[in-house]
Formats: C-alpha cells, sequence, structure tokens
C-alpha cells in the first residue's frame, strides 16, 4: 500500500511538472483579467508573450501525447516569443532604431534557419538556434538593468514598477534556458534519460518567469511607462 501511495505521489508530481509550463502562464493570464483596463502598451506585449506560451505549449502537449512530432512547435514558440520580446525592448524599454530592432529580429530567423540545415532537421530539437534567441533575450535584459537601475534618477524606484519584475522573470527563464538548449543536443546522445529532467527544469523556469509577471501586475506602479 505504502509504495502504491509512493508511486501516486510521484505520478502526480511529474504531471505537475510536466503541464506547468501551462499552468504558469494560464495564471498569469488571470492576473492580467484583473487588471485588463489598466494595461500599459509595454504590459500588452507580457500578456501576448504568456499567450504564446500557453498556445506553444499546449499544442507540443497534444502533439507528443498522439506520439506526433512537435519540435516545430516549440520553433514557432521561440521565433513568436523572440520578436514579441524584441519589440518591447526596442519600442519601449531601450529606444533601439528600427533598422537594429528588424536586423535583429531578421538575424535570429536566419541562424535559426542555419541551424536547421547544418545542426538538424525539422524532425528534431533546434537546440542551438533556441540558445542564440536566449542568449540575445539576456544581453537586452542586462543592458535594461543597467540602463534603468545606473541612469535613471535617484526618485524613480524601478524596482516597483510592473515591467521590471516582468523583465526580471524573462531573464530568470531565458538565463536558465540557454544553458539547457545549448546541452541538449549533448545530453540527448549520451543520456537521453536526462533530457526528461532537463526538460521539467526547463518548465519550472517558465514558471518561475510567470510567478514574477502576477507579481509585477500587482506593484502599485502598474501604468508606469519607462519610456
Amino acid at each position: 500500500m505504502a509504495i502504491r501511495k509512493v508511486n501516486t505521489t510521484m505520478k502526480v508530481l511529474l504531471f505537475i511538472l510536466n503541464a506547468i509550463d501551462i499552468i504558469g502562464p494560464l495564471i498569469a493570464l488571470l492576473f492580467f483579467g484583473a487588471r485588463r483596463d489598466k494595461l500599459s502598451p509595454e504590459l500588452h506585449l507580457i500578456r501576448l508573450f504568456c499567450w504564446i506560451q500557453i498556445v506553444c505549449n499546449t499544442s507540443a502537449t497534444i502533439l507528443d501525447y498522439k506520439d506526433i512530432n512537435n519540435y516545430w512547435v516549440y520553433e514557432v514558440n521561440t521565433i513568436l516569443s523572440f520578436v514579441i520580446i524584441l519589440i518591447l525592448f526596442g519600442r519601449y524599454l531601450l529606444d533601439l532604431k528600427k533598422i537594429v530592432l528588424y536586423t535583429l529580429i531578421g538575424l535570429v530567423i536566419i541562424c535559426n534557419a542555419l541551424s536547421y540545415k547544418y545542426f538538424g532537421a525539422i524532425a528534431s530539437f533546434n537546440s542551438y538556434g533556441h540558445a542564440l534567441s536566449s542568449l540575445f533575450i539576456v544581453f537586452l535584459s542586462l543592458y535594461f538593468f543597467y540602463t534603468r537601475l545606473i541612469n535613471m534618477p535617484e526618485e524613480v524606484s524601478i524596482p516597483e514598477t510592473s515591467i521590471f519584475w516582468c523583465v526580471v522573470g524573462i531573464f530568470t527563464y531565458y538565463a536558465g534556458a540557454f544553458f539547457i538548449f545549448i546541452s541538449y543536443k549533448y545530453l540527448i546522445n549520451t543520456d537521453s534519460s536526462m533530457v526528461a529532467i532537463l526538460w521539467r527544469f526547463h518548465n519550472i523556469l517558465l514558471f518561475i518567469c510567470c510567478s514574477y509577471i502576477c507579481y509585477g501586475i500587482l506593484c502599485k506602479n502598474y501604468r508606469t511607462i519607462l519610456s
């Protein structure tokens, strides 16, 4: 009986760990729903990012359940998420010139395509392309922290704004995900059993990201625009 109870508990735990990449964004969207008439433009993009996670991760889970290749869904997720986050930084947070914005978007799309051509195929996970996108976002997040925390006047409290905590969540997720993506092919070729554990850790990172977003939505200065 005790062994059966332990097995049941483990199954429930594994189910939760496999599903929190959907649960996290869903909770964040519920928080957005409570403040939908009080959102600044940059927070609308964060909400769109959460929608992308729900749609893509749900689709990937359904395809995996039916034993159908779902790697292309993760590729769509990566590209759409990168474009949304780059627009967020470029238009509202860092004031990037349009030529820089479009160049970065085009560069990542091209690099993802080349990664598929030389390091994989549509039936395999494009780990290097995902890692490159993550690295770009990490650098943009660090530059945002530098410009806002170093250069902003002392009377402006950046940590009291919603977008600051949203960027903290994005940075946490993509910084951790970079190491997961870059090591994916090595692990799958050496010890494929580790991939499932690694991916559950990825789901935890996304849940942490969404937790920061939820906290940001609750900030008293959620309407503050930092541009």
